[in-house]
Order: structure tokens, then sequence, then C-alpha cells
């Protein structure tokens, strides 16, 4: 598998992806709703790379986002929404949260 994946937030302001080598690999889609809060929607991933840690780190670009951006997170996609219930650092994002 190859490490030189490159993380880019998508020119619409709707999302994030991944590229290897200049192709896309991996997509996580949000939608902004009002001044302080995100839901993100949906995420592909390339087959190819379903076992990798893509879909984690495109979360990861999620919450970055929101912590500049001081919003929290929904998840209406149940692969983001995996990721988030096993990553309790990202519990300051997260504006539902699940007792562990």
């Amino acid at each position: 598998m190859p490490s030189d994946i490159i993380y880019q937030e998508l020119q619409n302001n709707g999302g994030f992806c991944a590229k290897c080598n200049g192709r896309q690999i991996g997509e996580i889609d949000i939608i902004r709703v009002g001044a302080d809060r995100l839901i993100i929607e949906s995420t592909q991933i390339d087959e190819e790379y379903s076992n990798s840690d893509l879909c984690h780190n495109l979360v990861k670009c999620v919450v970055e986002f929101a912590r500049r951006t001081h919003r929290k997170i929904l998840c209406m996609c149940p692969r983001a929404q995996s990721v988030f219930n096993k990553s309790p650092e990202f519990d300051d994002v997260r504006m539902i949260h699940v007792v562990r």
C-alpha cells in the first residue's frame, strides 16, 4: 500500500479527498449547518484501500477543520460514525456523545 497519500480540502468547501499518485482514492462529504455545526454526510473509499486507515484519516481532516473553526460534528455516515465510536480523542467536536 503506497504511503504517499495526500489529503486535501475539496474546492467547493464540501469535504476532503485523499489522492495517491494523482488519483482520488477517497472522499468525505460534509455539510455546513449554521456557523457552528458540520454534518458528515458520506464517505467513499476506493475498494483497494478499504482495510487501510484512509477513512480514519479523512474523518481526522474533518475533526481538525471543526476544531479550527469552532464547530461540532454530527455523523450521518455509518462509516464515519464507526470511526468516531473508536476514537475518544474526537469527542471534543462530537455533537452526540456515546457512553463508553
